[in-house]
């Protein structure tokens, strides 16, 4: 004869099996019908690099050293400012057109747009010591925020050179504001963006004011040309 609380016992014990693995597997299903959907992984744009965009190797010209000495210009002696800039600025823009006929990249029309540009800096400066305050406050301004003039258009390499004179001597509108901006006894040195197109050289240039050069030696400038080219769709 079985103990009654032994059946008991086991009846209670099966029935709470029983209720567990109810509530286990309808928790189970609940959780797997009332569960959100998984949001959606966001999946990065891809950038297709735009090769046209890109510069192509910039191609050096030419580098000469060239006089300030007022005799010099006056006489557009062969080694004045006036003379050199001339001779370089007509060689980087015959250059710059014979060069539209190179290939871009592949992915690219064969079109090019050349930017040529023009730097004239002066070679010896004075001591440190000579050196204004002004210039060394212009110095560290204008490396940093260059002062900038432009966009000013020329028919003939003639007309810019000409303008380019009288802009570096003061002369004109520009050059009057270019003395009013770097004043004292600093000098600039000069960058000249120019994009020849069929009629006419778009010129901005860049100036940065700096410190006072020796204008013993021959009084001598560094000048350089190079041509960047531009793949354009």
């Amino acid at each position: 004869m079985r103990h009654p609380g032994i059946a008991s016992s086991r009846l209670l014990h099966g029935m709470l099996v029983s209720l567990a693995c109810c509530i286990a597997l309808t928790c189970t299903a609940d959780s797997i019908d009332d569960a959100d959907p998984p949001a959606p992984v966001a999946v990065p744009a891809v950038v297709v690099a735009d090769l046209c965009a890109a510069p192509v190797a910039e191609i050096p010209q030419r580098t000469e050293r060239a006089s300030a000495g007022i005799m010099y210009n006056l006489a557009e002696h062969p080694e004045s400012i006036r003379a050199v800039a001339k001779d370089l600025l007509g060689h980087a823009v015959a250059a710059s057109a014979a060069a539209q006929e190179l290939a871009c990249e592949a992915a690219c029309p064969q079109q090019r747009s050349d930017t040529i540009v023009f730097k004239v800096t002066p070679t010896i400066y004075r001591s440190e010591y000579e050196q204004q305050p002004l210039c060394v406050q212009l110095a560290e301004q204008t490396a940093a925020q260059p002062l900038r003039y432009g966009e000013r258009k020329f028919a003939s390499v003639d007309e810019l050179d000409t303008w380019m004179m009288n802009f570096t001597q003061g002369r004109g509108d520009d050059g009057k504001l270019l003395y009013e901006q770097c004043g004292g006894n600093c000098d600039p040195s000069y960058t000249f963006f120019i994009e020849p197109d069929d009629d006419n050289l778009h010129v901005n240039a860049e100036v940065f004011c700096g410190f006072a050069r020796d204008r013993g030696n021959g009084d001598m400038f560094e000048i350089s040309t190079l041509i960047r080219p531009r793949c354009e769709r």
